[in-house]
Parts: C-alpha cells; sequence; structure tokens
C-alpha cells in the first residue's frame, strides 16, 4: 500500500515493536498503545523483593530465525541481545525410579538402578532421529518461518518431507524410541503444548530436535531484555510507545480504518493500524458488529484454541537440588494423558522450572526461583475463576513440591486463567491464541477485514514462539510498505 505516512499500533508485545520498528526505518510516524504498564506482553517479566519472574515465556528456542527478524529490522543481535545457552536442559523422573537427564545435545544419561549409563541402543535411536527430523528444523528455520506463509512454497522446499508430517508425536516415537523410559523423558518435553502425546501433531517433534542440538537459551538480563531491545531501536527511530493506554476501539469510516480510540489519548488518527492482540479479539471486540465477513466471523468461532494455564511462581531464600533447568516426575508416555485433566490430590505428577540453574542473578544471592504450572480443568471459563480457587490448587502444588525439595519460600506469586484474560489480554485465556494442534488454515492473514487494518502476532503466521512471534510483526509490516 502507498501513501501511508502513520500507522497506529495495538500492543507492544513483540509482535507489535516488531512491526513499528520495520515501519519506523521506513520513515512512517508509528504510535503503540500498549494497554499494560510495562513493554514486552507475553515475553516480559516481574521483579517481586529482587526476585524476577516472567510473565510468560520462559526460554529462547531457535535464535537463527531472531537473528534473521534482526537483520530485518536492522540491530545487531549478537551486541544488543547476547544469549546463555541452557546447558542443563532437563531431568525426569518416572514411577519406576528411573531418571533421565539431558545436557549438551546428545549427552542423555539415563540412571536405573542407582549408575548412570548413556550410549547403546537409546545413543543410535536419539542419532536415528536427529537424522530423520534435522531437514525439516533446517526447512523450517531457513526457508519456512522467515517467509509469508505459502502452500505452494511449501510444496516446492518441502515435498519429500510432507509423509513425515502424517501423525502424532506418540506415534513417531513410539517408531523410533525402543527404551520405554528415554521415550517417555522426549514425550513430556512436548507437554507444553497442553496436548497428551497421543493428540500432538508430529511437527512438534522438532523442539526436540532443537533441544538436542544445543537450541534453548535464556537472554543476558531475562526474557524482558527482548522487547526492551526492540523498544530501543523504535524509540531511536522517533518511534513512540504509550503504556497504560487502552484502545478501545478501531475506528473506520467510510469502509476504512482511519484510526484508533485510545482511553486517555481519545481519537488517534492513522492511515493504517496493526493488531497485534489476537485476531479474535481484534474482530469481536475492537471492531463494530458487521465489519467482518460472515466466514471470518464463523473462523472465529471455530478457532481452536490452545489450553488454559494456572502459574504459580515461588521465590525461594534457599537454592534447591535442581540439576536441570526444567524439571518432571512424569509417568511413561502411554500414561501422559493423565497430567492434562484434572488429576486427584495423591498424584505426586509434577513439571517445573528452575530459572536459577541457568541464571542464579534472577534471584538474591542464596535464593532460587521455581515456576510451575499446575493441572486444571480446561472445562472450567476464565471468567469463572477466583483466587481463592487458584491459592488451593497452588497449595497442593507447593505440597507436591515440597516433598521434593526442602524449600523456604519467600515470596509466590499466582496467576489464573481469569488473570491471563482480563490482565494479559489473553483471549478467554488462551496461553498460545491458537492450540498447536491447528493447522495453517487456522491461522489469520495479515492483511485484515477492513482496509487499512494488518493483523500481527500469535493468531498469525508463522504464530507462537519468540522468534516466530517477532517475524510475524514484520510480515504484518512489510503488507503494509
Amino acid at each position: 500500500m502507498t501513501g501511508i505516512r502513520s500507522v497506529g499500533v495495538i500492543g507492544a508485545g513483540l509482535s507489535g515493536l516488531a512491526a513499528a520498528v520495520l515501519l519506523a526505518r521506513k520513515g512512517i510516524q508509528v504510535k503503540v498503545y500498549e494497554a499494560g504498564h510495562k513493554v514486552g506482553g507475553a515475553c516480559s517479566t516481574t521483579e517481586v523483593d529482587g526476585y524476577t519472574f516472567n510473565d510468560g515465556a520462559v526460554y529462547v528456542a531457535l535464535s537463527e530465525i531472531i537473528d534473521h527478524a534482526f537483520d530485518r529490522l536492522g540491530i545487531d543481535r549478537q551486541a544488543a541481545l547476547p544469549l546463555r545457552p541452557v546447558t542443563s536442559i532437563q531431568t525426569t523422573r518416572l514411577p519406576d525410579g528411573t531418571t533421565i537427564t539431558f545436557n549438551h545435545g546428545l549427552d542423555v544419561r539415563i540412571d536405573r538402578t542407582g549408575t548412570a549409563a548413556s550410549g547403546g541402543q537409546s545413543q543410535h535411536d536419539l542419532e536415528a532421529m536427529l537424522a530423520r527430523w534435522s531437514p525439516v528444523l533446517r526447512l523450517l528455520t531457513d526457508e519456512l518461518l522467515t517467509r509469508p506463509f505459502s502452500f505452494s512454497r511449501l510444496l516446492w522446499k518441502g515435498w519429500r518431507h510432507l509423509p513425515k508430517l502424517q501423525g502424532t508425536v506418540a506415534v513417531e516415537l513410539g517408531r523410533m524410541i525402543s527404551d520405554p523410559a528415554l521415550r517417555a523423558a522426549l514425550a513430556g518435553v512436548t507437554l507444553y503444548t497442553g496436548l497428551p502425546p497421543e493428540r500432538t501433531p508430529v511437527l512438534q517433534i522438532v523442539g526436540l530436535v532443537a533441544m538436542l542440538t544445543d537450541r534453548f537459551y535464556l537472554p543476558e538480563g531475562g526474557m524482558s531484555r527482548i522487547p526492551a531491545v526492540l523498544a530501543d531501536a523504535l524509540a531511536s527511530h522517533g518511534g513512540q510507545v504509550h503504556l497504560d493506554s487502552w484502545v478501545s476501539r478501531i475506528l473506520v469510516e467510510g469502509g476504512r480504518v482511519v484510526g484508533l480510540d485510545v482511553a486517555g489519548h481519545g481519537r488517534q488518527e492513522f492511515d493504517a493500524v496493526v493488531s497485534s492482540t489476537s485476531a479474535m479479539t481484534t474482530i469481536t471486540r475492537l471492531l463494530d458488529p458487521g465489519r467482518a465477513s460472515g466466514g471470518l466471523a464463523r473462523k472465529v468461532a471455530a478457532t481452536p484454541l490452545s489450553h488454559k494455564a494456572l502459574s504459580l511462581q515461588l521465590g525461594l531464600s534457599n537454592t534447591i537440588d535442581a540439576p536441570s533447568h526444567f524439571m518432571s516426575r512424569i509417568p511413561f508416555m502411554e500414561e501422559q494423558y493423565r497430567l492434562l485433566p484434572p488429576s486427584g490430590a495423591s498424584a505426586n505428577w509434577l513439571n517445573y522450572t528452575v530459572p536459577t540453574v541457568t541464571m542464579p542473578e534472577l534471584a538474591p544471592p542464596g535464593g532460587s526461583i521455581v515456576e510451575l504450572y499446575p493441572t486444571i480443568d480446561q472445562d472450567k471459563s476464565a471468567e469463572d475463576w477466583t483466587d481463592e480457587q487458584a491459592n488451593e490448587i497452588a497449595e497442593a502444588a507447593i505440597h507436591k513440591l515440597s516433598r521434593i525439595h526442602p524449600i523456604e519460600i519467600a515470596v509466590r506469586r499466582v496467576r489464573s486463567p481469569r488473570y491471563f484474560q482480563d490482565r494479559m489480554n489473553l483471549y478467554h485465556g488462551a496461553i498460545y491464541g491458537l492450540s498447536p494442534a491447528a493447522g495453517f488454515r487456522a491461522q489469520f492473514p495479515h492483511r485484515g477485514p477492513v482496509p487499512g487494518l494488518y493483523q500481527a502476532g500469535q493468531t498469525t503466521y508463522p504464530g507462537y514462539g519468540i522468534g516466530p512471534a517477532i517475524m510475524s510483526g514484520i510480515f504484518a509490516a512489510e503488507a503494509i510498505v
């Protein structure tokens, strides 16, 4: 589109900031309006009494996508955003007492009888899995996720890999990994999707490839450094970010977008608008009824949402004996579906993250941080959650954790699905927007339903993740210029 001189951006998350930076570099006047009191959205942090807690994203995977995005935005990633590798990645304990630890790359140790072992058939299976799936990961990082989605491009570049993309994580791991303990530990890594391995699309296995090829990182200074770098780049090009500025309406006159109605700012006129909140929110709340076509309205109603979450974060005055960044006590793969619906109070299964294993400075000296996402009822709407209910589940999770580690709690932070909906503006509290099981057709286009409106963020291609979220903002901005 030509003749665009000013753009308003809704949301100062990664995608909104990335869109704003690219537009400002092109000489366009850009103003970003963020409902919260800080930038970053789901990639921000909150400090409480010296403990730095993640507000959403907990690590960086596939840094090459961030490198590509920062190149497009004119930012020297290595200088502006140093990344610290997560070297002690995951420790999993199974019901029979077996412990599996993932260290560097293919350094995987399986302890069944108190004597650690590595190599053998398990090493061969992992090497075969990498040989099969590493080309798919390279296809994603080098060819697909760095360009707007195109079925023709997918067929042209990836036709030989398409047969691999049929099926589930459970089927693929069952076929490739002979050791049930290793299979369970690998399947457990994919439980972040909120789906059991039997329902998780096999493409999610590329996350395991990323883990096994040393591609998990934390930004120096914590996750909030990523949006801070983008915000600094935006300011250097004359762009503005307005915090505590809730957008109540996208203004449409004469059949096209003309601006935004912003709390505390009133009517703000723009030649175009980029919305980085979910497409569902854009269409159902920010636009006047009837602005979207019937087909798009039906798509919103049928959108497969991701799971909801309850977050429990503990600031401890002691350090715990956690050997890895990610810790889990889970059943074997065939029983992992039990982790997802509400579980009984007697269940000892637990997944938790200890970010201070990788970055001790996130806590005061001698302290540590533990982050947990206890199992909750997915049929319960975000509106129905109360603080009392959330705290009851948190207490049960703390009790389970205290049976594993001695813990001295200095600070605790509990956030329910209602918090994620009301305070972080996540549609119906769905933490990833679209379900990880959703196909490409479930994603929304970068060109909105009204001329002059553009969409970025998790519900557009390429979707969930740090690098992909930044790329989605770049794609939306490039659709304008």
